[in-house]
């Protein structure tokens, strides 16, 4: 399974980076959910993936492509692929002049025994927020009254973020699986297991704090006792008169599995919406 997904990643890469972007929608379900610094809102759906695809066809071109550290976790029926990626441009002697770091997650389903993906995030590694972005969201959410495994994931996102916005970031933890692998923006590379996530964590103890979340128009994708929620995220900061001081966009994957009949996080990837390199 593991040298069958790695290879049909590097193949679409190899196409890809001489700008044929094909294979990755040939190797994508129908279900596709795709997400990079570009967009503002993830793409949703094959056809949709391969309108964007087609603006990209040519355009990109460099020479060393290079999977750090890739790493594939099963459950059931699902396959994340996560790894640290670096695309590099060389000149006519092969030095590096430019090169641009990148975590990727994917998440491939099988499918009458062939794996499709049927879930991308792409983000820099430590990026940063740009001067300024427009996120296009509906002025007031409308109340939505979530069911079936949508609603239990959420409500176990929406107690940890409680937590997170007033300094603890315990609660994430708490529902997260001894293997879980986490990439955000400050991650110099993907948290391997649950110990390295509190590690990291500890750190951040006490130092985050906003006074508004919001989760905007969250997904799932099921498939048996496996769940991929994204969802876009702002946390507002208010000044003392309650208007808004600042507003932080993200986009946000977590994959769920069943441990011992319990939703555990087992793969989560936070970055900014139009996130830039530093």
């Amino acid at each position: 399974m593991e040298e069958i997904i790695l290879s049909l990643e590097k193949g679409a890469m190899e196409r890809w980076r001489q700008g044929d972007p094909w294979q990755w929608t040939e190797i994508s379900a129908e279900e596709i959910t795709y997400i990079d610094p570009a967009l503002t809102k993830p793409i949703e759906g094959l056809e949709a993936y391969k309108k964007y695809m087609k603006q990209l066809e040519g355009k990109i071109n460099y020479q060393i492509s290079e999977f750090i550290d890739p790493k594939i976790f099963r459950y059931g029926d699902l396959a994340i692929l996560s790894y640290n990626y670096r695309s590099a441009r060389t000149d006519e002697k092969g030095t590096v002049i430019s090169y641009t770091p990148w975590n990727a997650t994917e998440v491939y389903c099988q499918f009458n025994e062939k794996w499709k993906i049927i879930h991308t995030h792409w983000s820099y590694i430590n990026h940063k927020l740009p001067e300024q972005t427009e996120v296009p969201v509906l002025v007031v959410q409308p109340e939505i009254e979530y069911t079936g495994v949508l609603k239990e994931l959420i409500a176990l996102e929406s107690a940890a973020m409680e937590r997170w916005r007033k300094g603890d970031p315990w609660g994430f933890t708490d529902i997260s699986g001894p293997e879980v692998t986490y990439f955000d923006t400050g991650t110099p590379k993907r948290l391997d297991g649950l110990e390295a996530l509190k590690t990291e964590y500890a750190k951040r103890v006490g130092k985050i704090y906003f006074d508004v979340m919001e989760f905007i128009d969250p997904k799932v994708q099921v498939h048996g006792d496996a769940a991929v929620l994204t969802y876009r995220f702002f946390d507002t900061h208010l000044n003392p008169d309650g208007s808004i001081a600042r507003r932080v966009p993200w986009n946000c994957t977590e994959v769920f599995s069943k441990i011992d009949g319990k939703w555990k996080i087992v793969h989560t990837h936070w970055s900014f919406i139009n996130g830039e390199r530093m």
